[in-house]
């Protein structure tokens, strides 16, 4: 059977098609106007720290293990852990490879007030030279996550650590990108003080802990072997260990596995009188991109910048602002002749020389945070200790590319404009001394043997926890820690893409030795890496 043709009139034609023309013109238009609007949106800079923020905190969890919903892993490590009982000091907490038991525990309220708060984000944060506003006067804290309108309550909850039962404890969660990557997980990271609300609570003398949840660090080691590495550099550097981590909710979690983290010791006053052997140590843990800039003579214009650690005196607050006014207005001639005055030569040298050997590009040399200075209790003058590790040995990939990072320039390492290192590496003393200190850590620690040696024992001892944690992880962990070199690009355009290449520290530290090497003998000038303006 046939069926008949169905003709339409041309006309009919024409005005269908004269529809369809009108539809995709208005579709066109509107596709157009809202491009525009959001354009014309994005250069307000209190529509960027809204967006940004909204975006931020709607985020998934990084990986299936991390979401919250998910009942907990099935424990199934069955090594050696610490038994806090024995631990009559700090170095007894912080040796490299103790793996510590610890238990959060909440009740169902005491949850729900360490949630994440909101605050007013900073408008205009992403500059157009590339840099980052790293503080908000409206959190209680400096850092990313507060920028964009994210601040961390402290609340309160059971901890037990290595056996032993603390009450009332105080709780946070802690860090910016570690949060960030896990907005919605139950694996943040963790600060807790034993003391800050029962006074004298305390373990092996110490009060204040650090959980990090290694979300950055797909080796897992990254901050152990750092902090190590700058202690056996003679820089000041907090110990570290390893834990496991269990979460307890009334009502929604009993004894949750949340998996490895690293405990890092912390810098506050006990620490110091242990380092220094001496008290009075004043600490500071500086977020601004102009170190030591004349602010002026009255100390609350530094107070939010270099947020203090330790109580400090009027001396050692008069002492930071006659810094910031050598620094910022001192002729050369001047500058050069009263260097070792105001700053630890031997110390600040061996401490730049660690970083720039690491390419820690995730602290003193590009983002200006992740890093204190002190005023030795003894002389006045600055040292400085490194903090938060898990971007070191070349790893953060927000700043150049894989082999940029390996072959930056030791004479010029620091990213944009830095007053204060450009001014100290044009003094001919500190200079000396600062070659002298890389001559020497390329002789003795930064050794590619040395370093690979290392990692292997530490990582043989942390393996059986990551795979108790993570199988995703523990093939990440795996490649790692590898000298096999897997085949592909090691950089993506999305730096926090989830399945960019996984680094490789004895990758990095083969590559960055020779490239020191070369630079010191004068065959390579270097690498100066640069910030990409923002779009």
């Amino acid at each position: 059977m046939r069926f008949p043709r169905l003709r339409l009139p041309a006309r009919g034609w024409r005005r269908w098609l004269a529809i369809f023309g009108v539809a995709a013109g208005s579709l066109f238009l509107l596709i157009v106007v809202l491009a525009i609007s959001l354009w014309a949106a994005f250069q307000i800079p209190a529509f960027q720290g809204w967006f940004f923020s909204k975006i931020v905190m709607s985020g998934e969890p990084a990986t299936p293990e991390e979401t919250p919903g998910k009942p907990g892993v099935v424990p199934t490590y069955t090594g050696p852990v610490g038994d806090a009982r024995l631990a009559k000091s700090a170095a007894d907490l912080y040796r490299q490879t103790n793996l510590w038991n610890i238990h959060l525990q909440f009740t169902a309220p005491e949850w729900d007030a360490i949630q994440a708060q909101r605050v007013p984000p900073v408008p205009g944060f992403m500059k157009s030279d590339g840099s980052v506003v790293l503080r908000n006067p409206k959190a209680s804290r400096n850092g990313l996550a507060g920028v964009l309108g994210i601040d961390f309550p402290w609340s309160t909850g059971n901890v037990e650590f290595g056996g032993i039962p603390f009450t009332n404890a105080a709780v946070r969660f802690k860090g910016n990108g570690t949060f960030l990557a896990v907005v919605r997980s139950y694996r943040k990271s963790y600060k807790f003080d034993l003391g800050k609300q029962v006074k004298g609570q305390a373990l092996a003398g110490r009060s204040i802990f650090n959980l990090g949840n290694l979300s950055a660090d797909f080796t897992c080691l990254s901050d152990s072997l750092a902090y190590e590495y700058f202690r056996d550099a003679g820089v000041p550097a907090p110990r570290t260990a390893f834990a496991r981590v269990f979460l307890s909710i009334a009502g929604v979690e009993t004894n949750r596995l949340l998996g490895a983290y690293v405990m890092v010791e912390n810098p506050d006053a006990e620490w110091a009188r242990d380092i220094f052997n001496a008290k009075g140590a004043a600490l500071f843990k500086p977020v601004t991109l102009d170190l030591f800039s004349d602010l002026g003579t009255n100390w609350n214009d530094y107070d939010a910048i270099y947020d203090p650690k330790t109580k400090i005196s009027d001396a050692q607050k008069a002492r930071v602002i006659e810094v910031a006014h050598w620094v910022t207005h001192a002729s050369d001639e001047d500058f050069a002749r009263r260097a070792g005055e105001f700053v630890d030569l031997n110390e600040f040298a061996r401490f730049l020389a660690a970083e720039v050997l690491l390419s820690n590009f995730d602290g003193i040399l590009a983002n200006g945070q992740n890093f204190l200075f002190y005023l030795d209790p003894k002389t006045q003058r600055v040292g400085f200790i490194p903090w938060d590790l898990d971007h070191s040995w070349g790893e953060f990939p927000f700043m150049g590319t894989a082999e940029q990072r390996e072959q930056v320039s030791i004479w010029q390492p620091w990213v944009g404009t830095n007053r204060f290192l450009a001014r100290m590496m044009a003094v001919p003393e500190f200079r000396t001394t600062y070659r002298a200190a890389l001559e020497d850590q390329l002789k003795t620690i930064f050794v590619p043997s040395r370093i690979d040696r290392r990692l292997d024992e530490v990582a043989v001892a942390v393996r059986p926890v990551i795979a108790e944690w993570s199988t995703n992880r523990l093939a990440r962990f795996d490649q790692a820690v590898s000298s096999e070199i897997p085949p592909g690009p090691r950089d993506t355009s999305n730096p926090m893409d989830p399945d960019r290449a996984t680094w490789q520290i004895k990758r990095f530290v083969a590559a960055r030795a020779a490239s020191v090497r070369d630079q010191l003998a004068g065959k390579s000038e270097g690498v100066v890496i640069t910030r990409q303006p923002s779009k």
